[in-house]
This record gives C-alpha cells, structure tokens and sequence, in this order.
C-alpha cells in the first residue's frame, strides 16, 4: 500500500498543477486600426485689374498692364504714359477654398526703369505689401485687394530731362511677384 499511497499523492499533485493552470491564466489582447487624415487644401489666386485668374502655384510673377490712369489730369496721349501721369492698378489675392492661413508678401521690381521719377508704391498705411490672410470658410473672406500707385512725377531739371527722354517709346515693365506660403503659426 506504500507504493499506492506514493502513486495516490503523485496524482493528486499532478491534479492540482493542471488544474492551477487552468485557473490562472494570463490575459492578453490586441488590436490595430489605422486613422486616416485629409491634407488641407491649398488655393491661392492672383489677379491684377481685370486680368483672368492665374493660381500663383504655375506662375507667381507676372507684369502690371492693367493701370487705371487718372483721367481728370492725364497727361500722356491714350495707351501711353508721360511725366505728370499717375494711376493706380489692383492685385487681389485670393485664397478662398485653402484651409490653412495665408501669410503674403509682394514685391515690386523697379530697377529697370533707372528714373527715381518714376515710382510704384503700395497704397496704405504700415506695410501693405505683407500680411496673413486668416484661414475662414466663409466664401470672399480670405481676400486681399492691394493697390498700387504708380506714378511718373514731372520734374523739371537737367537729370530728370535726360531720364525722362531715355524712357520714350520704350515699353514699361513692371515686375510684380506675390509670394503665398501657409501660415505656420495661426496664433500670429
């Protein structure tokens, strides 16, 4: 009966460890998943005066032609600008339809002209010629129109004679380019 007794306690351990097993089980689980995120659109339009639309990502210089001469004291015959003539153009910024916030920045191209009688400033107080356009859903509100004023001061003297004649007939560029980059930091 001794070697029952052994065999008896032998199972009866065995029993318990299966059985201890069984009751003290280690629970794990696992998941996965994947969000999907939209990169925010981004629009942005240049105008000058009555021009069609060109979107700034294929082509962000382009040249004023479209200025509105002031007719009360025109001076220069029509199609053309002498000294004493001024007039304005307008460049609309438009980033409707992006959704983030547009910091802008433009830049006027004067050094070819080589005639300080000859000027284009920007139209306003502080700096017009830079800014952000705060990101708005609601259509027209992220819009920017600055104007420009150009103008050709008659002056005269010796110097101014001279640029002033090195100017005729030649056709006058202006170089304007309007750069648009996302706001980086909405909160400024």
């Amino acid at each position: 009966m001794k070697g029952n007794k052994k065999f008896l306690v032998v199972a009866l351990l065995l029993l318990l460890v299966a059985v201890s097993f069984g009751t003290y089980a280690i629970y794990k689980s696992s998941a996965s998943g994947t969000k999907s995120v939209n990169a925010a659109a981004w629009i942005v339009k240049v105008q000058s005066g009555s021009q069609d639309e060109a979107n700034i990502v294929s082509s962000n210089t382009f040249t004023l032609d479209d200025i509105t001469w002031d007719t009360t004291n025109r001076i220069g015959q029509s199609g053309t600008i002498a000294p004493g003539d001024h007039g304005t153009v307008s460049i609309k910024i438009d980033a409707d339809g992006s959704q983030v916030a547009v910091n802008y920045a433009v830049a006027i191209d004067v050094s070819a002209l080589n005639n300080s009688n000859f000027t284009v400033t920007a139209d306003g107080e502080g700096d017009p010629l830079t800014g952000t356009i705060p990101y708005s859903a609601t259509e027209g509100a992220m819009e920017k129109n600055i104007t420009l004023n150009v103008v050709w001061t008659g002056v005269d003297s010796e110097t101014a004679n001279s640029a002033d004649i090195a100017l005729q007939g030649t056709t006058i560029n202006i170089p304007v380019t309007v750069t648009a980059t996302q706001n980086p930091n909405p909160a400024a």
